[in-house]
C-alpha cells in the first residue's frame, strides 16, 4: 500500500502572511521528509497560482522538500 499526503501551503507548510511566505513550519516540514524518505508521496495542494506559485514551490525546495505533485492527484 502506498501513501499519499496532500499538505496547504500558506498557513500549514508556513505561516500565513499571504502574498508573502511565512516563517516555515518546520517541524512538519521535518516529519514531511521523514516520511517522503520512507516512501510517502507528497502532494502540494495551494491557491497560489503563476508567480506566487512558483516561490511557493522554490521555498519548498530550498527547505528541502521535493513533491511528487502540485495541485494535481496521482495516478495512484
Amino acid at each position: 500500500m502506498s501513501y499519499i499526503i496532500a499538505v496547504d501551503f500558506d498557513g500549514t507548510l508556513c505561516e500565513n502572511k499571504y502574498p508573502e511566505i511565512g516563517k516555515p513550519n518546520s517541524v512538519l516540514i521535518d516529519d514531511l521528509k521523514i516520511r517522503k524518505n520512507n516512501g510517502v508521496k507528497l502532494i502540494l495542494w495551494t491557491c497560489r497560482v503563476g508567480d506566487q506559485l512558483e516561490q511557493a514551490i522554490d521555498w519548498c525546495q530550498d527547505h528541502g522538500l521535493i513533491f511528487d505533485a502540485v495541485n494535481q492527484n496521482l495516478p495512484e
